[in-house]
This record gives C-alpha cells, sequence and structure tokens, in this order.
C-alpha cells in the first residue's frame, strides 16, 4: 500500500512541476509583444525618418459628401446649398447634421444636387469631384466667380476585437492613422495581438483583408497606417487569453502556485485515504 501511495504522490508531483513549467513557457506577454513601433536589433538610429505612403480615397456607395457651393451671387449661393452652407459651419451639431444635409450616394453611384441634377461620383477621388463641379457650374457662372468646396463627412470607422472600448467610431479629420483610431478606443488589451491586426478595407470591387503588424516601425511607411473611411479594424486575441492563464509574470507564479497547492492537497487527500 506505501508503495502505491508513494507512486501516487510521485506522479502527481511530476504532473504539477509540468503544469507550472508550459504556465512559466507559454502564458507571459512578453515586452516584444506589447511595444509599438520596434526597430530592428541591428539598428541604433533613433531618429530615422520614414516617408509616408497616402492613398487617396475613392467615392464608394452610401459614402455621404458635403458640398459647399460658393459665389459673389448670394442667391445662386441659395439655390445651390440651401441652408447646407450655415448648417456645416457647425460642427459641434454632430454626426446627424452631415448626415441630414450631406449628399449621399446612392446605389447607382450617384449623387442629385439642385440645379445640376444627378452626378455620377462613385470612384472619383474628392479632387475629381471637386473639378467636375467646377466644370459644370462654369455652365451657369463666369469664370472664375464661384467654386466647389467638396470634403467628406468625415472618417467613419469600426474596431472590434480585444480593445478596451470596441464600437464605431467618426473623426472629423481629412486623414487619420490607426493609431489615433485605437486611441479612441483606449488601446489595445494586454492580450490583444498588436503583431497581427486585420484591416477590413471596403473597394469598389468588394471587401480586402489586410493584416499589419504594429510592433514593426515600419508599419509608418506603409499605406494601410492611413484609414480609409469605413474600415473595420479586427484586434484578434493572443493565445494567452484562449488558454486562460496569467498575462504577466506575477500571475503565472501565482497560478503555478496555485496549481502546485492543490496538487498537494490532493496529494494529502489520497495519502490519507490509503491508509
Amino acid at each position: 500500500m506505501r508503495d502505491k501511495s508513494f507512486q501516487l504522490r510521485l506522479i502527481i508531483r511530476y504532473f504539477a512541476f509540468f503544469l507550472v513549467l508550459i504556465s512559466l513557457s507559454t502564458s507571459c506577454v512578453s515586452r516584444k509583444k506589447l511595444t509599438y513601433l520596434q526597430s530592428s536589433e541591428d539598428s541604433n538610429d533613433t531618429a530615422s525618418l520614414f516617408k509616408l505612403e497616402r492613398t487617396e480615397y475613392v467615392l464608394q456607395v452610401n459614402d455621404i459628401v458635403n458640398i459647399d457651393i460658393r459665389s459673389l451671387n448670394v442667391d445662386a449661393n441659395t439655390i445651390f446649398n440651401g441652408t447646407q452652407g450655415q448648417s456645416n459651419q457647425n460642427l459641434n451639431a454632430g454626426e446627424i447634421i452631415f448626415y441630414l444635409q450631406g449628399y449621399s450616394v446612392d446605389n447607382q453611384g450617384n449623387i442629385f444636387m439642385p440645379v445640376i441634377g444627378e452626378i455620377k461620383v462613385v470612384g472619383m477621388t474628392i479632387n475629381e469631384l471637386s473639378d467636375t463641379l467646377d466644370s459644370i457650374l462654369s455652365k451657369y457662372f463666369n469664370d472664375g466667380s464661384v467654386y466647389a468646396k467638396v470634403q467628406l463627412a468625415g472618417i467613419r470607422f469600426a474596431v472590434v476585437g480585444d480593445v478596451t472600448r470596441p464600437g464605431k467610431y467618426i473623426i472629423y479629420q481629412n486623414q487619420a492613422t490607426i493609431f489615433e483610431a485605437l486611441a479612441i478606443t483606449g488601446d489595445i488589451t494586454v492580450v490583444g495581438d498588436r503583431r497581427n491586426v486585420q484591416i477590413l478595407r471596403q473597394l469598389p470591387e468588394g471587401i480586402r483583408v489586410y493584416e499589419v503588424d504594429l510592433t514593426d516601425v515600419t508599419i509608418l511607411s506603409d499605406p494601410r497606417y492611413f484609414l480609409q473611411p469605413n474600415d473595420v479594424i479586427n484586434v484578434k486575441p493572443l493565445n494567452v487569453k484562449t488558454w486562460g492563464i496569467g498575462t504577466t509574470g506575477w500571475q503565472t507564479i501565482t497560478l503555478g502556485l496555485s496549481a502546485v497547492a492543490s496538487a498537494l492537497t490532493i496529494i494529502f487527500t489520497l495519502n490519507n485515504l490509503s491508509r
């Protein structure tokens, strides 16, 4: 009986040791997985210059465009803009103003404007639409007496996954970066995977999925560093979250000690029952 009890205690001790070893080797989230914009190990330059690569956004179905037509003729301003020109000056009124007063791109890729009528805008950049409107307006006004100011109604995006505050957001800027988007959401959690962040980007031909490594400083020269309207950022979890074990060294040690304590309790209980 004693031999059997000794063998049982030995097996449980080995199991507890193996459990602690696995926890220590796999559960901690290392500093490398938490630090953004890391340079290569052989780089000593702390003042590197990264060329920004911007991709011009092209208008798509369901986009909302703000168009403000300005002329020396006050009556003409009222005809083309209605109350839109006044409303657009109040950005504090929120997104609802842009939705109600902006021009929405319909399912056929058109917008409809007073006097001008229907304009095919899908696939155009903001600058191309502005030039098109200037060309159309020149038929109604003397050259140089009118111009069109065109803007997107902010940059709408969504963030899902392991961030502090997932949700749908809008930034009232002409451009925004992925780090600005994450800052608004309260940043990626400790158990979020910064090395494999997905960007779901809506294109005229469909949805394209990109994966970016935010721990690599070269992301600054990647066109995907800049958000585009309707982007969805998906932050996947690290394996640590899936396994449900510690994310820091102290948590890992605590869990390991708990496992050992549980194993010892089982040993003493079985030992007493075997007597």
